[in-house]
């Protein structure tokens, strides 16, 4: 996704960062910017940002501002030992020793149509101080990257004309609200139960909404191929991918699909594969994509036939809902495994 014109253009207004440049008036294109201009509104950006995390530990705490991994690994390299340990690193470096939250590099890129990862949106927000609950307002103007040839050759999905394309199959049949029902990452014998949107954009993709496990995702079906529908998403909470691959063949009126996810395990955070269960809803009610998840055991009795006791009975009697791997490690351990 690329930056929405709303967010740039409100960095370009910033007080603080047109003080850099003043009075040069030349300086208004900024994507034609250098690297070194870029670096100086970096330094702004970045201490400006570093003063509101230490007044909100939480930003750094829910990884708002900051991958989960990132800070993990900061933690370690700077002997925190926590995230308030960490706090206490940013509160105790000098003017000049700013924390990098966004590069320059970074924000050449982005002016220059890059993509931009949603824990860096949450940042230039937070440097914008746009209140929390208006963030969702600011990150709807995100503008997504159309397809382009470049990227059908990456995914060089089965299309037959214009009008029937994979596209065009997808938008007639299997647009709507989804029920996903999947095994939670842990391996418990807990079953999460979420909506799951498939929805047009008026720029004519196709777009994903859907909670797991309490964090949001966002994404875009990627193509129709040989029978399977292929989805990404973005966890726009923390750093994470998860992408979907759903068996669909040539049915034209889909009741249940399956499938499977790859992501990344809430607990150990290695690679894990879920299979899926997707119960398309023949209503589309009224607030759907505003309802949360649901967790049910496994072991559940149920009183009644219904949609929910079939998928859970199914799910409980399937062998490998969750296939886990390992960390890294050497052959010989490997061979000793």
């Amino acid at each position: 996704m690329m930056l929405s014109k709303k967010i740039k253009t409100a960095i370009e207004n910033n007080k603080e960062i047109q003080k850099l440049f003043y009075p040069d008036k030349t300086l208004d294109n900024w994507s034609n910017f250098t690297r070194t201009h870029f670096n100086s509104i970096a330094f702004v950006v970045n201490k400006k940002i570093t003063r509101a995390v230490i007044n909100n530990p939480d930003l750094v705490a829910h990884y708002y501002v900051i991958g989960k991994l990132k800070i993990e690994k900061d933690i370690l390299n700077l002997h925190c030992g926590s995230v308030s340990g960490f706090i206490q690193n940013l509160s105790k470096r000098s003017e000049y020793q700013v924390y990098n939250w966004v590069s320059g590099k970074t924000l050449q890129s982005y002016w220059n149509n890059g993509d931009a990862k949603m824990v860096k949106v949450h940042a230039l927000l937070i440097f914008l101080q746009v209140p929390l609950n208006e963030w969702d307002d600011w990150i709807k103007e995100i503008k997504r990257p159309e397809v382009n040839e470049e990227m059908s050759q990456v995914f060089p999905f089965k299309t037959f004309d214009h009008q029937h394309s994979s596209f065009a199959i997808i938008k007639k049949y299997y647009v709507g609200n989804y029920y996903l029902y999947y095994q939670k990452t842990d391996g418990s014998d807990t079953i999460i139960k979420t909506p799951f949107i498939l929805k047009e954009h008026e720029s004519g993709q196709i777009f994903i909404q859907s909670i797991s496990e309490g964090h949001r995702y966002n994404g875009k079906v990627m193509g129709l191929r040989d029978g399977c529908l292929y989805i990404n998403c973005q966890n726009i909470d923390f750093e994470e991918m998860e992408q979907y691959v759903f068996n669909i063949g040539l049915e034209t009126n889909p009741e249940v699909l399956f499938g499977v996810s790859t992501t990344v395990s809430v607990k150990d955070r290695l690679s894990v594969a879920l299979k899926n269960v997707l119960v398309k809803q023949k209503n589309n009610k009224a607030g759907f994509e505003k309802e949360s998840e649901v967790e049910i055991s496994i072991n559940k009795i149920y009183d009644s036939v219904s949609e929910e006791s079939t998928v859970v009975h199914f799910l409980k009697n399937s062998l490998h809902n969750i296939i886990k791997t390992h960390s890294c490690c050497s052959l010989s351990e490997l061979k000793n495994a």
